[in-house]
């Protein structure tokens, strides 16, 4: 088995607005000890508040979803769109870094 095991991509938006099935993608399952959340944001006030859901849903860090080409995330600003803006990317991650409970990557 794996050591470390990441959660699919999470809507950070529709997560803290209580969606089920972004809920359900953050769930740790038991026979996984060491597991990170991936979520897709672009504010860090949002992100920031995913990763106090994550941390109490048993994740041991954040992953900023920087990659994701999907219509559905770079229509939104999310994924690898944020990669056209660098230094709104660097606000966000760091704002990310400062205000969240666990580490982010």
């Amino acid at each position: 088995g794996a050591d470390a095991t990441m959660g699919e991509m999470i809507f950070a938006r529709q997560l803290c607005k209580g969606d089920r099935r972004e809920q359900a993608r953050l769930r740790r399952p038991e026979a996984e000890t060491l597991f990170g959340a991936q979520i897709a944001t672009n504010q860090i006030s949002e992100g920031v508040a995913a990763c106090v859901l994550a941390e109490e849903a048993g994740a041991a860090w954040v992953d900023l979803n920087c990659g994701c080409p999907i219509y559905e995330a770079t229509r939104r600003g999310l994924g690898s769109a944020l990669l056209r803006k660098p230094a709104k990317l660097a606000r966000l991650v760091g704002g990310l870094v400062e205000g969240s409970p666990l580490p982010v990557s």
